[in-house]
């Protein structure tokens, strides 16, 4: 007699379950990447927070310290979020002390974000933990394993953001 489904109480269909074999939770590229993603999540997370710096923030923190000075579009645009959150997380920098918005010179209507002294501070503070990260995530890979796995999340990452 064939097991009747939990949700449903039917039976299940004929042959979906071996269609389906290869997507077993812990076979699926995308569970994977999402288990991996939220496990070194909650590790820097707790690193950071120990200096006054959430993940809502961090992420601004992380583009500003490589490119200073980006107006509120271009950290929209780097950050894959909307103006309406982009806004809210700059407001929470400027509240803190760790930016503050200058009028473009060149065009009076954008307005740039910069760090304040503070803020760059918070770089030398930060990174250690993202080293730290690293290190342990990657601990067991070589160095060709590590260019490969982010050569292959570059192209996962490029083939979905063509969809």
């Amino acid at each position: 007699m064939a097991k009747r489904s939990a949700l449903s109480g039917r039976e299940p269909q004929e042959g979906r379950k071996a269609a389906f074999d290869d997507l077993k939770l812990e076979e699926t590229i995308g569970f994977l990447l999402s288990d991996a993603s939220r496990t070194m999540t909650r590790t820097f997370s707790a690193r950071i927070a120990e200096h006054g710096v959430g993940m809502g923030i961090f992420q601004f923190l992380r583009i500003l310290w490589e490119e200073d000075g980006l107006s509120q579009s271009e950290l929209a645009s780097r950050t894959h979020m909307r103006g309406p959150s982009v806004a809210n997380a700059i407001n929470d920098l400027e509240r803190r002390g760790l930016v503050k918005r200058l009028a473009d010179r060149a065009d009076g209507r954008k307005v740039r974000v910069l760090l304040t002294p503070q803020g760059r501070r918070l770089y030398d503070l930060v990174m250690p933990d993202i080293a730290v990260t690293n290190q342990s995530m990657l601990a067991d890979f070589s160095t060709a394993e590590q260019e490969t796995l982010k050569a292959m999340l570059r192209r996962i990452r490029r083939n979905l953001a063509g969809q």
